[in-house]
């Protein structure tokens, strides 16, 4: 069975279906968050280098030449904010000092801008590269970062325009957009401990869910795998107690019975699964055979079904068991042929007899000798099996199971 998985672990599989743990939540939010914040900026920087470079074709002289080559750094600083995690004093150091100087100069521009200079500082822009600054600001990697970041790209963008109009004698505008965003991305990053603290709680309700959800799985397992078992020994000798006429048993019906016992199914309930057999399960299988009066004929790779991994050995193993059992039961003939044909992802193993067959599709789904000691048992381990018989023609049993475990 697979433990549940840890925080540090991720996702986990549960019934098929892929379960996220809440405690991932707020990081996986926030990373969605600086990376929109990152194309966002890159947009809005290549809007305005494009109106930049129409402006200098179409009306020469509205703009000054130089603005589109100015917001290059800003574009570096955008991917650099965002691939540079954590951001280091000095990063953040670093940044800024690009950010204020690509504003200044943009400042200086749209004074010289005659399309730039009658808004003032509040241009469209100087706007824009502040919005830029605020998301730049905002990519810090925890939500205290991520306030002081944005606010802080707005205090610098801000601060090196204003600062910079009052030299050039570009008239002051209040800006409202830029504000507008900041305080947005500073109140977006406040609630984040909330939900943090809402993850931690569903977290709890989650991991309980998966638990019981694995336990119910395993149970399943089990109680499957016992019915297999159930049906391998006492059910068998059960049917045949109660097909004979009442009364003491005879000495031939105890040899009988203790042999069909030992043959059948006993051994693989009373030994240790992950001991391997003596003399290896070919011969294991041959004697089961003889012990029912059937002559089993081996070919293939047979070294193959003593070194397959757990626990889909255990499964083929039993599985083969059964199905010789059921050769010997039912099929009414004194001969088999089995083949084993392995590959490195999977062993292939093919039971055929040329007796009196039966109908598959006429077999009632409750019988438990094909359903669970064979079918169960292979699917359970990851592997397929499937029979091919019909009245008087004899029967075939492909088992087939990947070689990994």
């Amino acid at each position: 069975m697979t433990p549940a998985p840890t925080p540090e672990q991720g996702p986990a599989a549960a019934d098929g279906a892929w379960i996220f743990p809440l405690r991932e939540a707020t990081v996986t939010t926030r990373a969605a968050l600086v990376t929109g914040a990152t194309a966002l900026s890159l947009v809005l920087l290549g809007v305005l280098a494009t109106l930049s470079v129409i402006l200098c074709v179409t009306r020469p002289g509205s703009i000054v030449w130089w603005v589109p080559l100015v917001l290059l750094p800003l574009a570096g600083c955008c991917v650099a904010a965002w691939r540079w995690e954590p951001i280091p004093v000095g990063g953040y150091v670093a940044i800024g000092v690009v950010v204020a100087a690509s504003l200044v100069a943009l400042t200086v521009g749209a004074a010289g801008s005659p399309a730039q200079a009658p808004a003032g500082t509040a241009s469209f822009l100087l706007s824009m590269t502040t919005n830029v600054a605020v998301l730049i600001g905002a990519t810090s990697d925890r939500w205290t970062g991520g306030i002081a970041g944005a606010l802080g790209g707005y205090a610098v963008g801000e601060g090196a325009i204003v600062v910079t109009a009052a030299i050039v004698g570009l008239p002051y505008r209040l800006d409202l957009p830029p504000i507008a965003i900041a305080v947005g991305v500073a109140v977006g990053y406040a609630f984040f401990p909330l939900a943090r603290r809402r993850a931690r709680r569903g977290t709890a309700l989650l991991d309980d869910a998966d638990r019981r959800t694995r336990a119910r799985r395993l149970r399943e397992l089990e109680g499957r795998e016992s019915i297999a078992l159930l049906h391998d020994t006492l059910l068998g000798e059960l049917a045949a107690l109660a097909r004979r006429d009442p009364g003491p048993l005879t000495e031939a019906d105890r040899v009988r019975l203790a042999t069909s016992l030992e043959s059948s199914a006993m051994l693989p309930l009373l030994r240790d699964k992950t001991e391997p057999t003596p003399d290896g399960v070919a011969a294991r299988l041959v004697a089961i055979g003889a012990a029912g009066g059937i002559r089993l004929r081996l070919e293939g790779d047979l070294a193959a079904l003593d070194t397959m991994p757990e626990p889909a050995g255990a499964a083929l193993r039993s599985a083969l068991e059964q199905c010789v059992v059921n050769v010997a039961r039912h099929s009414g003939v004194a001969e088999a042929w089995l083949a084993v044909a392995a590959s490195p992802g999977r062993v292939d193993v093919t039971l055929v007899d040329e007796g009196v067959g039966f109908d598959p599709d006429a077999v009632p789904h409750d019988r438990l000798g094909l359903s669970e000691s064979v079918h169960g048992r292979i699917e359970r381990c990851g592997g397929s099996a499937r029979v091919w018989s019909s009245p008087g023609a004899g029967t075939s049993v492909h088992l087939s199971v990947p070689a990994g475990g």
